[in-house]
C-alpha cells in the first residue's frame, strides 16, 4: 500500500475531502509521525502500535561478491511493535 492509495482510502471515507486534500492530510500525518521518532524516539498510536529509534551496532558483515569482510558502521535503526487489538481477528 502506498501513499496514494492511503490518501484514496481517506478520500473515499471522507465525503468532505477532495483528493488533493486527502493527500496534503496523509502527508501531514506521516511527517508528524517522522517528527515524533526524530524528537522523542517513539511514537505510541494506540489500537495499531508503537514505533521505535534503535541504535544498531557497529558489526562485520561480508561482501558477497568478493568473499571478503566489510565493516558496517553503527547505524539507527526503526522497529515496529503491533498492537495486540491490531492482530486479532474481527468477526
Amino acid at each position: 500500500m502506498t501513499r496514494l492509495d492511503i490518501a484514496k482510502k481517506v478520500h473515499s471515507a471522507h465525503g468532505g475531502l477532495t483528493l488533493p486534500q486527502a493527500k496534503a492530510l496523509v502527508d501531514e500525518v506521516l511527517d508528524s509521525i517522522k517528527d515524533g521518532l526524530v524528537e522523542e524516539g517513539h511514537v505510541v498510536l494506540s489500537g495499531f502500535g508503537t514505533f521505535r529509534v534503535v541504535r544498531r551496532k557497529p558489526r562485520m558483515g561480508r561482501d558477497l561478491a568478493k568473499g571478503v569482510p566489510v565493516p558496517v558502521p553503527a547505524r539507527n535503526g526503526l522497529v515496529f511493535i503491533p498492537s495486540r487489538n491490531l492482530l486479532k481477528k474481527e468477526g
